[in-house]
């Protein structure tokens, strides 16, 4: 009885190691090179797409967002490991106030067993006039498992009065119920600004890269000042993980006591 026992708790632990097995997959990883060239009255943006990962990417799209206005690419079916493609963005920008604007790259794709991913990259270029903004932005990055919140220290390092909108950028996978904040600042002052962000469908282990861009006009020039900051997400923690050192060890007490009663029993039979 004690030799089926002990065969018994060895088939069960050897099925328990196969379950607990982690599936060995390809790992897609996007990388995004973005370039911006100013003329006259339109901009010319290329977007370089290479996947540095050890698995393929399908259905691979483009979207620009800049200027109020969502530019959408072809469709790229595949992009092998290794392999790189290109994409052309133009956009006019007639009429439009001199100066420093933000410009958000999103990548959407999904890998062979269909589960969509994206990758986003933040930058800003100039339209006529090239100057750099009188703020100072630090974001600290930030883990979550369901939600949290991304912090930003501003200051105002200008002796004029700011009207400013801070916008945040994000991947699909995460979301936010503010994506916009607008506040003043005056001059010379400091300011603490919080965005919320949750996790729409991220999964344990990833790392996101955030951005947000802080907007203003002044002396009919417009300024954009640019914060980033990466959101890793963790698994959310169950009441297992949290006491698993208890469970542990009540389920030795439990082998022990068990395995106690099973020897008392038997001498007893045996006497």
């Amino acid at each position: 009885q004690i030799y089926c026992f002990y065969k018994s708790m060895l088939a069960a632990f050897c099925f328990s190691i196969l379950l607990a097995a982690p599936a060995l997959a390809g790992v897609i990883k996007i990388q995004t090179r973005t370039t911006v060239e100013p003329s006259e009255n339109h901009v010319r943006i290329t977007v370089k797409l290479t996947n540095e990962g050890t698995a393929a990417a399908y259905s691979l799209q483009v979207h620009l967002e800049l200027m109020e206005e969502t530019l959408d690419s072809r469709v790229q079916p595949q992009l092998d490991p290794t392999k790189s493609d290109v994409f052309f963005f133009e956009k006019n920008t007639q009429g439009v106030k001199a100066g420093r604007y933000p410009l958000t790259v999103f990548v959407d794709f999904h890998d062979a067993n269909q589960y969509p991913f994206s990758a986003l990259s933040g930058m800003t270029f100039s339209v006529g006039a090239n100057l750099n903004p009188d703020l100072a932005v630090i974001s600290k990055n930030i883990t979550i498992d369901k939600q949290g919140e991304l912090f930003l220290d501003i200051k105002n390092l200008g002796v004029s009065e700011k009207h400013l909108l801070a916008s945040l950028a994000l991947p699909r996978e995460l979301s936010t119920p503010t994506p916009q904040i607008d506040f003043q600042m005056g001059p010379r002052s400091q300011k603490n600004l919080s965005f919320e962000i949750r996790n729409f469908s991220a999964l344990p282990g990833a790392n996101y890269p955030v951005f947000c861009y802080l907007e203003y006009d002044l002396k009919n020039v417009h300024h954009t000042a640019l914060c980033q900051a990466v959101v890793k997400i963790i698994a959310s923690e169950n009441l297992f993980r949290r006491y698993r050192s208890v469970w542990i060890g009540l389920a030795g007490i439990f082998i022990a006591a068990f395995l106690f009663f099973v020897f008392r029993n038997r001498r007893k039979t045996s006497g």
